[in-house]
Parts: C-alpha cells; sequence; structure tokens
C-alpha cells in the first residue's frame, strides 16, 4: 500500500469536519462507540499504539510455542556442532583398522559393495558396519598438518625405537592423490606424479624410521640453535639425521636433490659418513672435466676421475664416472678405488664387454634403494579406499607404512631366531593382521546378538553353512531348468566306513 503523508491525512480532516455530518453533532445516533482524531498527529499516536500492542501478542503467542517444543520428545538424533569426531573405543579403532587393511588385499570396484548383502565380503559385514569414521579436530596453528599431527609424532616415535642398520638411505616418497589441495605437489619424473611428499629415512631391507611430510617453504624448516642452514633440502638431511647415533659409523646415502659440499662436511663432523650423487654447478673450483668433454668420442665408456680435497678438516672425494652419461659423486668415506669391472652392452660389437667402474659408484648401487624397496612393497598391496578428505587419504598411506614396517620386522626376527615355521609373505601377513584386529574383544563362537532365532529356514541356512559340504548353487542357478536331469547308474552304490 502507499503510504498516505501527514499533509493527506490533515486535508481528510478538514473534509470532514466540513461535510453536512458534522463530526461534533452530539445527536447522531452510533452503534459502536467511535473516538475521532483532532488532527494528523493523534492519528499517527494510535497507530503506533497498535503496532505495539500486535507485536506483543505475537511474542506470546511464540513464547508459547516455544514452551510446547520444549515439552516434545527429543529429537533422535541429537545435532553436533560441525567438525566434532564420532567418538570410539580402542576396539572400534582396531577394527576400522583392520577393515582397511583387508580392503588393501581384497579389492572391489566400490567401497559400499564391501557391504553389499548380495556381493559383500563377510570378514568386513560382520565387524562393523558401513559407517564413516573421522579422526578428532584439534584447532588450528601454524603447522599445516596439525590435524593428524599427532598420527605423524606418534608413528616416527614407534619407528625411531628400533635399532638403526649401519646402511642408510633417504630419499622422497610420493603419497598418490589428484585432490585439490596446497600441500599437494607435481613430481614429473615419479610414476605417481601427483600427491603428497614424503621425505623417509630408511634401511636397506626398506624400514622407515623416520619419515616427514613436505609442506612447501613457509618458514617452518628453520634449523636448531645448533644446526647450520643448509638450505631446504640440507635441512630436510639434517632432521631426520637427529635420530641417527654419532660416531659409531653409520653411512647415509641420498641423490643430487639433497647432496651438497656444506652437508657432507657438516654430516662428517657430526660421525655421519655420507655420500650421494651430486649437482656439478654445487661444487665450486671443481677440476672435474664438464659432460660436453666427457661425451666426446675418444672418451672410452668406463673412464673415472677423482679429485681430492680438504674442506673444514674433512676429507671428500669428488668422482665423475662415465657411464650411458656422466655421473658425479660425492663421498667423505670412499673414492674412486679399487675399481671394479661391469658388463656393458656395447652397440657396435652387439655384444655385453666389460668396462671399468669406480668402487664409490659400486658403493651407491648397494646403500641407495630402501625407499625405493618400500614403495615396491607398498604397490603390491595399498588402501584403495576413496575419501575427500586429505587427512584421511594421508592416514591410510601411514597406515599402509606401518603395515610394511610389521612385516619387515616379523621377517627379521623369524631370520634371528632360526623359526621353523613358514614365512607369511605380504599378502597372507596383510589377511592375518586384518583378522586379528576385527576379531578383538570378539569371543570364540561369535558375537550374540538379541533373542534366538525361531525362524526354521533361517536355522537351516546356518547348519548348512558350518557344514564343509559343497555350497548349494544361487537361486536362478537351481530353477533355470536346464541341465538338471538325474543320472541313472547301472549299481547302486552304498556310503562305506573305513575301519582305522
Amino acid at each position: 500500500m502507499p503510504r498516505v503523508s501527514d499533509k493527506e491525512i490533515a486535508a481528510y480532516l478538514e473534509e470532514l469536519e466540513g461535510s453536512e455530518d458534522g463530526l461534533d453533532d452530539s445527536s447522531s445516533e452510533c452503534e459502536d462507540e467511535v473516538s475521532y482524531y483532532a488532527n494528523a498527529r493523534e492519528v499517527i499516536a494510535d497507530l503506533e499504539e497498535q503496532d505495539d500492542e500486535t507485536e506483543q501478542v505475537d511474542s506470546g503467542e511464540n513464547d508459547a510455542e516455544h514452551d510446547d517444543r520444549e515439552d516434545r520428545d527429543p529429537p533422535l538424533v541429537n545435532e553436533e556442532p560441525e567438525g566434532l569426531a564420532v567418538s570410539m573405543s580402542d576396539n572400534d579403532f582396531n577394527k576400522f583398522l583392520g577393515v582397511l587393511i583387508y580392503t588393501s588385499v581384497i579389492k572391489y570396484p566400490s567401497t559400499r559393495l564391501y557391504w553389499s548383502n548380495k556381493y559383500g565380503y563377510e570378514p568386513i559385514k560382520k565387524t562393523m558396519p558401513q559407517k564413516s569414521q573421522e579422526l578428532s579436530r584439534d584447532n588450528p596453528s601454524r603447522d599445516k598438518l596439525y590435524k593428524i599431527r599427532p598420527v605423524i609424532d606418534t608413528l616416527n616415535d614407534r619407528f625411531s625405537q628400533i635399532p638403526l642398520d649401519q646402511s642408510l638411505s633417504i630419499d622422497e616418497q610420493m603419497c598418490a592423490t589428484k585432490m585439490s589441495h596446497y600441500i599437494k605437489q607435481y613430481l614429473p619424473n615419479k610414476p605417481h606424479k601427483w600427491g603428497f611428499k614424503l621425505y623417509l629415512l630408511c634401511s636397506l631391507l626398506g624400514y622407515a624410521h623416520k619419515f616427514e611430510i613436505y609442506t612447501g617453504s613457509n618458514g617452518q624448516n628453520i634449523p636448531d640453535h645448533n644446526e647450520p642452514d643448509l638450505g631446504e633440502a640440507g635441512n630436510t638431511v639434517v632432521r631426520l639425521a637427529r635420530i641417527v647415533p654419532r660416531r659409531v659409523g653409520h653411512i647415509i646415502t641420498f641423490d643430487n636433490f639433497y647432496t651438497s659440499l656444506p652437508l657432507v662436511t657438516y654430516l662428517a663432523k657430526e660421525g655421519i659418513f655420507s655420500l650421494g650423487t651430486v649437482r656439478i654447478n654445487r661444487l665450486r673450483n671443481c677440476k672435474l672435466p664438464d659432460k660436453k668433454a666427457l661425451m666426446k668420442r675418444n672418451i672410452p665408456r668406463g673412464f673415472y676421475e677423482e679429485n681430492v680435497a680438504n674442506v673444514d678438516g674433512i676429507d671428500v672425494s669428488a668422482v665423475v664416472w662415465k657411464d650411458n652419461k656422466p655421473v658425479n659423486l660425492l663421498s667423505t668415506y670412499v673414492g674412486a678405488e679399487p675399481a671394479t669391472t661391469v658388463t656393458r652392452f656395447d652397440k657396435t660389437k652387439k655384444e655385453r664387454v666389460p668396462i671399468s667402474c669406480p668402487k664409490v659408484v659400486r658403493e651407491y648401487n648397494a646403500h641407495m634403494g630402501g625407499v625405493d624397496l618400500l614403495d615396491s612393497f607398498i604397490g603390491r598391496y595399498h588402501i584403495t579406499m576413496k575419501s575427500r578428505k586429505w587427512t584421511m587419504r594421508l592416514f591410510y598411506h601411514l597406515l599402509d607404512l606401518s603395515v610394511i614396517n610389521a612385516w619387515i620386522m616379523y621377517k627379521k626376527v623369524q631370520i634371528q631366531t632360526d623359526c621353523d615355521m613358514a614365512k607369511l609373505n605380504l599378502c597372507n601377513f596383510r589377511l592375518d593382521l586384518a583378522e586379528s584386529l576385527c576379531r578383538v574383544g570378539i569371543p570364540a563362537n561369535g558375537p550374540k546378538r538379541g533373542r534366538p532365532s525361531s525362524n526354521l529356514p533361517v536355522e537351516l541356512d546356518l547348519k548348512r553353512y558350518r557344514s564343509n559340504a559343497q555350497t548349494t548353487p544361487a537361486k536362478d542357478i537351481r530353477l533355470d531348468q536346464t541341465a538338471h536331469w538325474a543320472v541313472w547308474l547301472e549299481k547302486q552304490q552304498r556310503s562305506t566306513i573305513v575301519d582305522g
């Protein structure tokens, strides 16, 4: 409705006063008691009072409605603030881990098929219902991994309790995923190019003693007060090497992404030997021949050259070796001599020929490869459950990493104790581990739920499944009316009991 101005109200009242009826005529009869306004202000004041009364009536109705709601039954599901996780006991969490390990071996195209009534996997269906579980959340801080930081710290603490072997290697690993997240990396030279990058310290057997998830150059990787600043890659090696005992002969091997002259000299001062391939531009005033000179035809395959220098009281050996391409290596404990021979295929002679190989190359090939071996173990059986949460994807990868570490320790104990029992391969080890976790806290005969069933068909089915007889075909196959004729025998056969 259009709003009436004060002037229009005043003109309307003047018109009423000048009418024939007369507003002041007391002889006029009215059935209802009516009040008249002297001016426009009284009309506006009366309208405002009516609005106040209407609001009071509405508020009273709302209060009554609120009281009625309080008297009603509570909702079936309690509404919790968004972000709170579902609470679970230790047994429930163990079952959750067991289900995840089952899925790494028994692979279905969809996660929901594990709980399907027709095609579902019984050990998983009996363990827990189809219900999503989430990790608890804490208040965010400067740490980008604060949501899973307790898991990372706990696993690193457990992994580092195992005594370290003499030969260790440091390399990066990819947790493959293409989900959108700011810490996701792209490494074109890796088999899985997209994912979260991890730095690992591994033994020759593939056991991960310590790991670190890369979150970017954001100032968090600042070294301690007694550690030098060696750059992003060098500081990563220094942090991973904190758990390595000093001056007991440990050797750390890494590739050219980490190797630098300040890094190897610092590790040598700490009592840790190091070896790694190196980029030639990181060796200042190096007199080794460059790639252009080595790739000439007059230089034979197998040519090598070594330069030794003393840097801050540490003897450092730099070696270049020509294979298919030149390879540069830097070491603080081994050099080129004594050289050995290896065989390579010669395209001109169409046969394998022996060439010279420096000792430092043999050492590098023998000690570098623990992380790659761990990657091959994870690639055989890994958790394939999909999730939109980056925390769950990293949690699945860390769970696979923990299972591989447990399997490596199992094999190591079997060798040290000379156990006569057959060793479990990775597949059987995962299945046994998943079964053990799923049956935690459950009686041997299975859980009893509800009253005993009085349904005869159900009892017959259960009895049939307990027997070792051949399973009954599906209903569609039994009733297809094809090739189910009786076979008549010439002589009746009876079952015999062999005395034994």
